[in-house]
């Protein structure tokens, strides 16, 4: 594996620690944490190459559970601790197992609150999660053996790499909750993006996978069209055709790439092959093809993580700017600080919807002189608001009973 890059979460998160022996036992738990998930993505790109075909995929979900496991144990070392102080006394706090997690174990805490607990409290609260982690993390275990096992029994080779893919997803996620819940428990929040640099959770790929979709579907689609029109200048078809393919090249050398399911980064690798290796003449109907076959790739925002997501922040958006518009007579001032807020927002919204994503381009153009300006801001802000309104509530038929 490459050397990793410099985890300033994590040093950040050992400096709030005053307690030496907890501050030693956080280190390691998120450092084998930083491990695992590290070698969870080397499995993942080893599933699209596999150029050594079985035996290489064995070899590298061996070197890839190591890590996992080491993981598994040590919260197995740190579960029975529940209750128990750094160095094995007793603590007055009654902790009878773990409890059942909504938005985290300290969530609805102030910050600031939070961090003037004592180290000892903390750890205690840590580890009273860990049965439940622990719990989790051997369920995907156990997932991924028999995946892994049916795979290299499984003649459809495909078949078999997705579902090794789904399999390496639900143990990276797990290592994230476990990342998490640390992050939770000795800050009071967590920014999944930067606990391990360089990777991310199911949710942090789905939007970013999302949106550089959406920016190279665009891309291409405008490309495109000069290419299928009969009247084009050869030249210019010619010149249109090369920046499809320098856009496809950029695509699958990002990072984002690898996020993508390995079916998917397998079908970009033969079109990228056969876009290469052509041109505007002879591949127009590769090009044509290439633009319909990312538009069917919008059902990545279909995906049940992504759902759960723009329906949140939509509603949330639509709620901040419906209640903002109407005082914008009373406090324009805070009114635009709303609408700059509800435009932040939006960004995450990216790749959803075309409408949104250029009325997002369109705030993002706008001088801070502007954003300031009523005049300017409310009319973006009320087509926002226009745009992620959740739709009405079908109404029952009168008379009829609901259920």
């Amino acid at each position: 594996m490459s050397e990793a890059p410099e985890n300033t979460a994590l040093a950040g998160l050992l400096a709030t620690i005053s307690d030496r022996r907890i501050r030693r036992k956080v280190q390691k738990l998120l450092q084998l944490g930083e491990e695992a998930v590290r070698a969870l993505g080397e499995l993942d790109i080893a599933l699209y190459l596999r150029e050594d075909g079985e035996e290489q995929l064995q070899i590298v979900a061996d070197a890839v559970l190591s890590h996992f496991r080491r993981l598994l144990e040590y919260l197995g070392m740190v579960a029975p601790s529940a209750g128990a102080s750094a160095d094995g006394g007793d603590v007055e706090l009654e902790l009878e197992g773990p409890a059942p997690r909504k938005s985290g174990p300290i969530a609805t805490r102030s910050v600031i609150a939070h961090r003037e607990r004592p180290d000892e409290e903390k750890w205690s609260a840590l580890a009273a999660e860990m049965d439940t982690l622990k719990y989790g993390l051997s369920s995907e275990l156990k997932e991924f053996d028999r995946r892994f096992s049916d795979a290299l029994k499984n003649d459809r080779k495909e078949q078999a790499v997705r579902d090794l893919n789904d399999a390496t997803t639900g143990l990276m996620d797990g290592v994230f909750a476990v990342m998490t819940t640390v992050y939770e428990c000795f800050l009071g929040h967590a920014e999944p993006e930067r606990m391990v640099p360089g990777h991310r959770d199911t949710l942090g790929k789905a939007l970013a996978v999302r949106r550089a979709l959406a920016e190279l579907r665009r891309e291409v689609r405008d490309l495109n069209r000069p290419i299928q029109e009969r009247a084009t200048p050869a030249d210019v078809a010619e010149a249109s055709y090369q920046r499809i393919v320098e856009a496809v090249a950029r695509f699958v050398g990002s990072d984002v790439f690898f996020y993508l399911r390995s079916d998917t980064r397998r079908d970009f690798a033969q079109f990228h092959e056969s876009l290469a290796n052509g041109n505007a003449a002879r591949n127009r109907l590769e090009c044509e093809g290439f633009d319909k076959y990312l538009d069917s790739l919008a059902f990545v925002s279909q995906r049940g993580v992504l759902i759960k997501h723009d329906t949140d922040l939509r509603t949330k958006i639509s709620a901040d700017l419906d209640r903002a518009i109407k005082f914008v007579a009373v406090l324009p001032d805070v009114v635009c600080e709303v609408i700059e807020q509800a435009f932040v927002k939006g960004e995450r919204l990216l790749g959803l919807n075309d409408q949104i994503d250029a009325l997002v381009d369109e705030w993002s153009a706008l001088t801070p002189e502007q954003r300031a300006d009523v005049q300017c801001a409310v009319p973006l802000g009320q087509r926002l608001l226009d745009l992620v309104r959740p739709p009405p509530a079908p109404q029952a038929p009168a008379g009829e009973d609901v259920f």
